[in-house]
């Protein structure tokens, strides 16, 4: 052994007593400290390193999970849109041949023991009430007027959203004698849609179609 290697052992054991003597934990030499302290350290450190990039996954998982369920709300709420004014056409083609004529008898009682809305998805029976989805709102039946009293029934469809309100007026501007969103008229009496009348951006709209 050399001088120089004596005197670096020396010190180091030189330091070692005096960290012992302060009352602190001797210096640990890792090449000769036990396999589990001479790791836990790094065992610490890995540790947090994978906590933190599960919740970091956890994150994203929970972020995909409401884009998923707002894209699948979204998807569902046109399916009905489209549904309910596919169904709200034939149930007013059929109201309009059985009562012609006589739209003075018109009710949403007669209608429903009429039988007019049995085996519909968008249109469901409740007692004495027909519940519309999307929106939830009761659907409205009465006798209307265009020109003269009971020449024409009105629909009243409630509580509906943006995209079935401006789905439902593109289907019946062509058929219905007068249109009413939301309490503006869009579409008078011998007219046309009004484009910059129409507002379907409330979030819960009323459209009232008079057809004749």
């Amino acid at each position: 052994m050399t001088e120089a290697t004596k005197t670096l052992t020396a010190d180091q054991a030189a330091l070692h007593a005096a960290a012992a003597t302060a009352g602190q934990p001797a210096l640990m030499n890792p090449k000769t400290a036990p396999a589990g302290k001479r790791n836990r350290r790094t065992r610490k450190q890995w540790g947090g390193g994978v906590l933190d990039e599960y919740g970091f996954y956890l994150l994203l998982a929970g972020i995909a999970l409401v884009a998923i369920l707002v894209l699948f709300s979204r998807n569902q709420t046109d399916s009905q849109v489209q549904q309910l004014t596919t169904e709200l056409n034939g149930v007013v083609g059929k109201v309009k041949t059985s009562y012609r004529g006589q739209y003075n008898k018109v009710s949403i009682g007669a209608l429903i023991s009429n039988g007019v809305f049995k085996d519909l998805t968008t249109m469901t029976v409740s007692g004495t009430t027909v519940l519309l989805q999307p929106g939830g709102g009761t659907l409205t039946v009465a006798p209307g007027q265009l020109l003269s009293a009971n020449d024409s029934i009105q629909w009243t469809v409630p509580q509906q959203p943006d995209a079935a309100c401006i789905s439902i007026v593109a289907s019946y501007q062509g058929s219905a004698g007068k249109i009413v969103v939301n309490g503006t008229t869009i579409k008078a009496v011998g007219g046309s849609v009004d484009p910059t009348k129409v507002s379907c951006s409330s979030g819960s709209n009323t459209i009232d179609l008079y057809i004749a």
